[in-house]
């Protein structure tokens, strides 16, 4: 992970004077080579070489603000309307072609410091010879983009689409990640629901349904992204490589995350109907045991009260062995009454 940075742009966006602090620059051969104190012109002279040696030169920004995005927009030619997704907030998971540059917009999943999950953004914008990625993180969290590159072999990131669906199918892949702990967490509520000592946390189980429903909308709008870009992304391409191929195996991927947490929803479902189950029974087996215990001690309580009224002629009054008589009656008509609960299991 790494920390948000935000540092200044330049005021004049069509100047070539040196481009903010804040972007980072790789010229992937493919070898990722960092490049440094690059400006505008630069940039430019960069992607032509890296056009005739068959590299790219891969610019990445992480919470950037308007004028920095103004700025990288003017050196690589971004279309306004992908430029303005960046600054707008939060936006629906899109892909869209325009004749320069493919823009794509994923959300990611991250795990935040309390543990709970949370959808941060990443817009990529491929160009021919050229490849943005634009990160808006969640409390100063977000994916490591230049280790995932770096783990990958240069066969697989050599092509600014290749790289492109390496980092979208990380994020894709972060969704299926977090299907399986969620997978995870409901074996071991199904472990306490069903189990002789039923002590599951119903904090917990809506805990995992915020959870699901958080996976749930963001793959679902990828999935639906992904469905609709193939229909008319057939015969495109960004520099040799086609994107139909790419988008394809994205979208099998979120298809099959898509089916998971539907059925982990399901399952959610039947276990919170399970949970509400046993806590009706135990109420009703709590009541049934607090019933027991005053019908025993009812009988006491009765013959007490009788015996301890100030009367002369009540019976066994008189006698010496009176008292023992009382009690020995009280203790078998409890023995009694116990047996009779326990048979009907009420203790």
């Amino acid at each position: 992970m790494t920390d948000t940075r935000r540092n200044e742009a330049r005021t004049d966006p069509g100047s070539n004077g040196s481009l903010p602090s804040s972007l980072g620059a790789f010229l992937v051969t493919p070898e990722i080579e960092p490049l440094d104190g690059v400006d505008g012109d630069g940039l430019r002279r960069t992607i032509a070489t890296a056009r005739r040696r068959r590299a790219f030169l891969w610019l990445s920004l992480l919470d950037p603000d308007d004028e920095t995005i103004r700025a990288v927009q003017a050196v690589l030619g971004i279309h306004p309307a992908a430029a303005a997704d960046v600054v707008s907030g939060r936006q629906q998971p899109k892909i869209q072609k325009f004749e320069e540059h493919l823009f794509v917009l994923l959300w990611a999943v991250v795990h935040r410091q309390d543990g709970e999950l949370a959808l941060g953004q990443t817009f990529l914008y491929i160009g021919d010879s050229w490849l943005l990625t634009v990160q808006r993180s969640v409390d100063g969290e977000a994916t490591d983009l230049r280790d995932l590159l770096d783990r990958t072999p240069p066969n697989r990131r050599d092509e600014t689409m290749k790289a492109a669906y390496l980092i979208m199918a990380d994020l894709v892949d972060g969704y299926a990640k977090a299907a399986a702990d969620v997978e995870t967490d409901l074996e071991e509520l199904e472990e306490q629901v069903f189990s002789d000592r039923t002590t599951e946390d119903h904090r917990r189980i809506y805990e995992i349904r915020k959870d699901i429903g958080r996976i749930d909308r963001a793959v679902s709008s990828i999935e639906a992204a992904l469905r609709e870009s193939t229909r008319h992304l057939e015969s495109t391409k960004i520099g040799r490589e086609e994107v139909s191929p790419y988008l394809h195996d994205l979208l099998d991927d979120a298809a099959g995350t898509t089916a998971l947490i539907n059925n982990q929803g399901r399952g959610l479902d039947a276990l919170l109907s399970s949970h509400e189950n046993n806590v009706a029974a135990r109420q009703n087996k709590d009541m049934r045991t607090i019933s027991a215990f005053a019908a025993l001690l009812a009988l006491p309580t009765l013959i007490a009260g009788v015996y301890g009224m100030n009367f002369k002629n009540i019976p066994l009054v008189q006698w010496q062995y009176g008292w023992v008589a009382i009690g020995a009656a009280i203790v078998v008509v409890d023995v009694v009454i116990y047996l009779m609960f326990k048979r009907r299991h009420w203790l």
